[in-house]
């Protein structure tokens, strides 16, 4: 069989503690090929462990887009560079694993969302929330009626990020304390939430958010549902 020969772009925190450990499970359908970072240091780290060549290693993804002999890449990078590098990669025709979310903003969203008909080329949003076990079984409870009709719920996630910021994990990543993006916490945590509740109750059709003081991300929405349910959702 034919293994898939994977271009990394972005070898942070996603790609150690997430992607990697994928890869390494489905190494009978998987071979990484190439790595990118603009971080020397990290590539470095990754070539001995990959036994890959200083050949494979590149701080310009733009170089690697000219290799024929690499099958799809897999973007992981911070979020105002989603859209950007997702679409140059699609340009140059190749298939696309980008982690979550598709783009910084609305704009872009949209603009992401055309590149698949545009270019030809599949792309998937590296979305986990949707596979879970917990969540298919609430969504195959809620679609059976089990648990009777739902009217209204609420999704509360605390996360203490002053705390967490000083420790080895993901709020730790420079460009989440200081972001150059919009949307704050629900576009980064709070996409893998709206995303399972999307899976487990259908669409949303109207989002009223309240931010608690000037200058904070907003941390009280409420949520309107195609089914005429309603919920609160607070990621703080």
């Amino acid at each position: 069989m034919h293994k898939l020969r994977m271009g990394i772009i972005g070898t942070g925190l996603a790609f150690e503690r997430l992607h990697f450990p994928a890869y390494q499970r489905l190494a009978d359908k998987f071979q990484i090929a190439a790595l990118c970072d603009i971080d020397g240091s990290k590539l470095e780290k990754w070539k001995e462990a990959l036994g890959l060549s200083g050949g494979d290693l590149y701080t310009d993804y733009r170089e690697m887009l000219q290799r024929d002999d690499i099958d799809a890449f897999d973007i992981m990078l911070p979020i105002e560079l989603n859209f950007k590098v997702t679409e140059e990669v699609a340009r140059a025709g190749k298939p696309i694993i980008c982690e979550k979310p598709l783009a910084p903003t609305k704009e872009e969203a949209l603009k992401a969302r055309a590149l698949p008909r545009r270019y030809g080329v599949p792309i998937m949003i590296a979305e986990n929330y949707r596979y879970s076990t917990e969540h298919n079984i609430m969504r195959d409870l809620v679609r059976t009626r089990e648990v009777g009709d739902v009217y209204y719920f609420i999704q509360n996630r605390v996360v203490n990020f002053p705390e967490d910021m000083h420790k080895p994990g993901f709020a730790s990543t420079e460009w989440r304390q200081h972001p150059e993006y919009p949307g704050g916490v629900i576009l980064d945590t709070g996409v893998h939430d709206i995303a399972a509740l999307r899976h487990i109750f259908g669409p949303i059709d109207a989002v009223h958010s309240t931010k608690l003081r000037l200058g904070q991300n907003p941390c009280l929405s409420h949520l309107s549902w195609s089914t005429g349910m309603h919920s609160l959702f607070l990621p703080c």
